[in-house]
Formats: C-alpha cells, structure tokens, sequence
C-alpha cells in the first residue's frame, strides 16, 4: 500500500482550519484501504504576541468593514455546519495560542496529538472555553487522557520548534491552513474534499510535475479569505 505523509499547518483560532481538517479527513477515509496516510500537525499563530480578545472584536478590526466580517462569519457558519461543527461566534475569542500549540507539541503519540487537537478545537470554537489559561489547558489534556506529568508549556524547544513550523509555512503560502503532501505538493486553504482526495492520489501515485490548487478560503496574519466559500455538498 502506498503512503503519503500529509504535514497540516493551522491554528484555534483560525475559523477555518476545523472545517479544513474534517474534509482532509473525510479525504484520507474514502482513499482508505488503497492509501495509508500519515498526518504531521504544524503549528501556526495567527495572533503571535496578541492577548486574547472577543473574537468578532478581532475580526471587525481586521476586515476594517462589518458587513465583510458577517459575511465571512456566514460563511463560515454555513461551511461548519455541513460539516457538523457549531461555530459559536459570540463566544470565540482571538490571541496568541502559543501555549496551545506547545501543548499538542508536548505529546508524544500521535493518536493523542490528533485527540488533543480536536478537543482544542471545539472547545475555542463551539464550547467556548479559554484555550488562553493554562490551568483549562492543563484540565482539557486530562480530559482526553493525556499525561501532563511532565508538561512545559513554556519550554524553549517547544518554542523553537513553533517558530521553524511558522518559519516553513511561510515559504510556502500566506497563512493557514496549509497541507503538504510528501513534502512535494500543497494545498491552501479549506478546499473541498474531492481537492483533498486527488492530492492524496496523485502524491500516492508520486507524479512528476510539483501540483498545487489555487489557495481556497483561509486565514493569515492580515485577516481570513471568502473564497471557495460554496458548501461543497
């Protein structure tokens, strides 16, 4: 069985990368049992040095226009939904995630990483838990059942190892999500899984030519795009 290693930038509080993750992995379940993948996470702060703040607050700022932001919110919403998640605007908040990303970075297994990250993600998006605080931190790895016996949140490797994920994201796109397969191609952007499912494929079958898509909706450090913002079923 072929494999494809799939390295996947993205960030809390970026609204779009949930949705991006659960079409990849719709994606690597319809190539299943013809493809084994291997999924890396990278880390990405949207918000590097940016104290937490209300979500829709940080958006209006960054669109400069709030109809743009409600549209993008719908969007969003609307995406979230086919997918089943639940977007919680009024209860979502925007900051460094610094400590987040050193958390998943902490964990050793990867189903535990994957665990964690999913938890992480409900709980900025949909439960409307401060991700920010370290004790809640701390009480969501317990949560999913991971040890934080040895846990450092601040440790300077964990940050190093954040900043050379952010460092190689950038080489590559502006802002997240961002997924490279086999180290050749990319896609940018929650893209709809049939992007996703051709990427597995053809990074499986290790065609020649370098393939990416054009970037679908994602976010960056200046703000989130609309684009490819249809529901896809």
């Amino acid at each position: 069985m072929k494999r494809v290693n799939v390295e996947v930038w993205s960030d809390f509080v970026c609204p779009w990368c949930w949705i991006a993750k659960r079409r990849l992995e719709s994606a690597v379940a319809g190539v299943a049992g013809r493809i084994e993948v291997v999924v890396t996470p990278r880390a990405y702060r949207l918000a590097k040095g940016m104290a937490p703040q209300d979500f829709k607050n940080a958006l209006y700022s960054k669109f400069g226009d709030a109809t743009a932001a409600d549209r993008m919110m719908s969007a969003v919403a609307e995406n979230g939904a086919i997918e089943g998640l639940a977007y919680n605007f009024d209860t979502m908040r925007f900051g460094d995630t610094s400590a987040a990303h050193a958390l998943v970075k902490s964990i050793e297994s990867p189903e535990d990483r994957q665990r964690m990250i999913e938890r992480l993600s409900q709980a900025a998006t949909t439960d409307g838990i401060n991700i920010f605080d370290r004790a809640v931190l701390v009480s969501l790895a317990e949560e999913v059942g991971v040890s934080i016996t040895s846990l450092d949140l601040d440790s300077r490797q964990l940050a190093s190892e954040i900043a050379r994920d952010e460092l190689a994201a950038n080489r590559i796109a502006n802002g997240v999500p961002l997924f490279v397969f086999n180290g050749k191609s990319y896609i940018s952007g929650a893209r709809e899984v049939a992007v996703f499912e051709k990427a597995l494929l053809d990074a499986a079958a290790e065609m020649p030519e370098p393939f990416h898509e054009d970037a679908g909706a994602s976010c960056s450090i200046d703000g989130c795009t609309n684009e490819e913002a249809t529901p896809h079923r």
